[in-house]
């Protein structure tokens, strides 16, 4: 009889996050970004701060840690998931409004509803909706 488990890894890396920061020196750059860290809006990406990395790298310690734990069903996906199937199906429904624009150009400048549905699902999971408001 097969069990279910959770198998997980641990990778050390390192976080890398750059702005872009007017100042009169390199102490009070970094002053305002630090200050920006802590308060939680560095990664805001404005006009007077814009946001020109952020990126997670290994950190070369060559450490990877496994762990298995039994569990008696899988738990629901983590918030880091349920982010990244929002991405996926915005990206998707971003090819999928192109080619029905450019569907809608090859048809004389019409788009056809019938060519948007398929999308609206996805959209709706991309803003983490059930449904279209009433």
């Amino acid at each position: 009889m097969t069990q279910h488990f959770v198998v997980s890894y641990e990778i050390d890396y390192v976080h890398r996050v750059s702005v872009g920061i007017e100042a009169e020196s390199p102490e009070v750059a970094q002053q305002i970004a630090e200050q920006a860290f802590n308060e939680a809006t560095i990664w805001d990406d404005t006009a007077a701060m814009p946001l020109l990395a952020d990126d997670y790298q290994e950190s070369g310690d060559e450490r990877l840690v496994w762990e298995c734990v039994a569990v008696e069903r899988w738990p629901d996906p983590d918030y880091s998931v349920q982010q990244l199937k929002k991405e996926q199906a915005a990206m998707q429904v971003c090819r999928g409004l192109v080619e029905a624009y450019q569907q809608g150009e090859a048809n004389g400048g019409s788009i056809n509803w019938e060519d948007l549905d398929p999308w609206v699902p996805l959209a709706l999971q991309a803003l983490g909706k059930s449904a279209l408001p009433t």
